[in-house]
């Protein structure tokens, strides 16, 4: 590969479909400033009324109220870095070369790229709160969609980008083409994140079925609502955005990052073949939200039950300790597969 290809930009290295990418990402800023300024939900109460709630509305009335470590995470990640990160994107595809600096930038984007799902579901905690209650109702509104899709859309671009990042990075050719299982050749650190992944699994499975909350509020239903019943709840309600959200975020792509890295660990493979099974394995991580509905949760049960009264259940911390398992065992099987493939290169 030449020097000259090395430095091309995302852009020049894609050639005519980057315009596609480029009309994405103006679909999403364009997506993401009607998010922020129309309606997101509407809460009714009974007695009380009800009244809209936009996310800039949101945030004045949170405010108001002093609620102020609220402001920071929905203002830091709900509002301000969604306009950071497609600012980022656009800097990463059409200015910056290739190299470690453009590599890090993406990384980092898809890292954090999730945390802007905080609103999105918080609104779904407040919807399934409310499901099937007379004296509480919700009703979602087209500013919900326009956020969703715009955060979905920059977090598929940013895929994009670190895919075609790790594409032109050059890598040592395959010297001798030996396939060889990766938790032979970590040492130590292998066997600890597996057991950490075996960990997580365990506590993702008992997190499926232990309710997180239940409602606690005089004349309503004593709801109980547990991480694998989310998705079947807003089918019933007809909250087809939010069943999606929580099918994908909070029980597929789990699942599926769990067994991958267990794929990973035992499936004999070349070194290049290694690497790429960890890119797609940490692509998926970026839509595991488990983690993001854990600080949800916590918002709510400190600052949310005016609205409705809950009981916390032996689910949520099912839930926290999956989500922070889920973590580790990325962090550290990552950590040990890099030294595995650079044994294995080594051999060669």
């Amino acid at each position: 590969m030449s020097s000259h290809a090395n430095k091309q930009t995302l852009h020049h290295s894609l050639g005519a479909w980057s315009w596609v990418w480029l009309s994405a990402l103006v679909l999403a800023l364009g997506l993401q400033i009607a998010g922020l300024l129309l309606p997101f939900l509407r809460i009714a109460v009974f007695i009380a009324g009800g009244a809209d709630y936009s996310l800039l509305h949101t945030v004045s009335l949170l405010w108001e109220g002093k609620v102020y470590v609220l402001v920071v995470l929905i203002t830091g990640f709900s509002i301000v870095f969604p306009f950071v990160k497609i600012l980022l994107l656009a800097w990463t595809w059409l200015i910056l070369p290739s190299g470690p600096r453009r590599t890090h930038v993406i990384e980092w984007l898809g890292v954090l790229g999730k945390w802007s799902m905080l609103d999105p579901l918080s609104v779904l905690i407040l919807v399934l709160l409310a499901t099937d209650q007379w004296a509480v109702s919700t009703t979602m509104y087209v500013g919900v969609y326009c956020f969703l899709i715009a955060i979905a859309l920059t977090m598929c671009l940013s895929i994009v980008a670190s895919a075609l990042d790790a594409h032109g990075v050059q890598e040592r050719a395959e010297q001798p083409q030996r396939r060889q299982a990766l938790v032979r050749r970590t040492g130590s650190l292998g066997p600890i994140a597996i057991a950490v992944l075996v960990l997580a699994l365990g506590l993702f499975v008992t997190a499926l079925t232990q309710p997180f909350l239940q409602v606690n509020q005089f004349l309503l239903h004593a709801s109980a609502y547990a991480v694998g019943s989310v998705t079947n709840t807003m089918i019933h309600d007809h909250n087809w955005a939010l069943a999606i959200l929580s099918a994908v975020g909070l029980v597929t792509m789990p699942a599926l990052t769990l067994a991958a890295e267990a794929w990973a660990w035992i499936v004999p493979a070349t070194p290049h073949v290694h690497r790429r099974r960890w890119r797609w394995i940490n692509w998926i991580r970026e839509w595991c939200m488990l983690d993001v509905l854990a600080l949800g949760l916590g918002l709510f049960i400190m600052e949310g039950q005016g609205i409705i009264r809950v009981e916390v259940r032996v689910g949520l911390w099912m839930l926290l300790a999956t989500a922070v398992t889920l973590w580790l065992s990325g962090w550290l099987g990552t950590r040990a597969a890099m030294i595995g493939i650079r044994r294995m290169d080594q051999d060669a």
